[in-house]
């Protein structure tokens, strides 16, 4: 993996010596499943065939030394003490992990790691999952701990929550975790039960394009949204949206101020959607998968109100050419990337077009992916 060999290459330039351990993550698209990880509810993502990798050795020492290869930047930290640093918010992400296996009774050194990656970062495909993915399999093997996948998932969501201070739920983590080669997954976010949903047909690609708009979950309209989801649940005397029933909801949905009432027709109308496009997948039918696209979107842009100009575009725009058999947004919102399920053989030309309108309406230059459904995070060799 080229991701693989520059990484361990900038850490020999880095430190003068090569690697004793590597990992990688994937970053993951959200299908269909918007905003209802943390409610409860349920999500149909698919990693990515890009990633994060995070190289290093122990030092035996006390001294975490990390550096982004992307950023070039160094930042050091005391094992022993692990906190925040406002100047490398990049390294938040690492730290995280480390303090939260701490706490967990694992016992952390001191090492040094080069992260490189291939993320879009503010993009809505989690590029922050990815790092904390990756960087929790690659502390597996210089400080050996015994914790299985969902365990792992958890632990670095609990990390972006409590540490980095990002509410987030689990779709991210999950995703960069349990990721599976040309499928999709299935997640059920009140139970973890999860699955793969593999594509009913192979001429299908998943394209994203990067609005190049950036958006950042530490934010304040991610932490409202999520207190709006939560106020919502707690009218009808429960703890998470996915407790309220759609008959609840429908007979006492005028009680609710317009922005609760809003935000839980979308998460209660988007569980249905994610439902409703795991059979679609399942079945290859195109046409359907279309039309929940387009409904998934609808309801992100009026319900939840987190897409935005440029993105409500690239959604119109994709959706009248040749070969796009739907489009939407996809992640936290507020800029990042469309989500686009096109015939393998107009990508191309659909790649070409939609990028030249979009230049050509906002004079921004948008970036767009031809992707595949890829594996899960994993330890490499070095």
């Amino acid at each position: 993996m080229l991701l693989v060999q520059n990484t361990v290459e900038a850490y020999t330039r880095r430190f003068g010596t090569g690697p004793s351990a590597a990992a990688f993550a994937p970053g993951r698209v959200e299908i269909m499943g918007n905003h209802t990880d943390y409610n409860g509810g349920f999500v149909l993502p698919a990693a990515l065939d890009k990633g994060t990798v995070v190289a290093g050795e122990a030092t035996g020492d006390d001294t975490i030394t990390l550096h982004a290869a992307d950023f070039r930047r160094d930042a050091a930290f005391s094992a022993s003490n692990i906190e925040r640093d406002p100047q490398n918010s990049w390294a938040n992400y690492m730290l995280g992990v480390v303090k939260q296996l701490q706490q967990e009774g694992v016992t952390i050194r001191g090492f040094k790691a080069v992260v490189h990656s291939d993320v879009p970062g503010g993009a809505g495909l989690s590029s922050s999952a990815a790092l904390e993915v990756a960087t929790a399999f690659f502390l597996q093997q210089l400080f050996p701990f015994d914790r299985d996948p969902m365990q792992i998932a958890r632990l670095c969501q609990e990390a972006e929550n409590v540490f980095v201070g990002v509410p987030c739920g689990i779709l991210d983590q999950f995703s960069s975790v349990f990721g599976v080669q040309d499928g999709l997954l299935f997640l059920d976010c009140l139970t973890l039960e999860h699955s793969t949903v593999k594509m009913g047909r192979d001429d299908i690609a998943i394209v994203i394009c990067d609005s190049g708009v950036k958006h950042a979950h530490a934010g304040g309209d991610y932490t409202t949204r999520r207190a709006e989801c939560m106020a919502a649940a707690a009218h009808f005397g429960k703890p998470l949206l996915r407790d309220v029933s759609w008959e609840e909801f429908i007979a006492r949905e005028g009680e609710l101020p317009e922005n609760q009432r809003k935000r839980a027709r979308h998460v209660l109308t988007e569980d249905k959607r994610v439902l409703a496009m795991r059979e679609a997948v399942g079945k290859g039918d195109t046409a359907r998968m279309g039309q929940l696209l387009a409904e998934g979107h609808a309801s992100c842009r009026d319900l939840f109100e987190n897409s935005a100009p440029e993105i409500d575009f690239l959604v119109e725009a994709a959706t009248v050419l040749p070969g796009c058999t739907g489009s939407k947004m996809t992640g936290g919102g507020w800029g990042g990337c469309t989500v686009n399920l096109v015939y393998a053989d107009a990508v191309p030309e659909f790649q070409k077009e939609l990028a030249m309108r979009y230049q050509v309406k906002t004079g921004r230059e948008a970036n767009i992916y031809a992707c595949r459904a890829a594996a899960g995070a994993r330890a490499v060799k070095v």
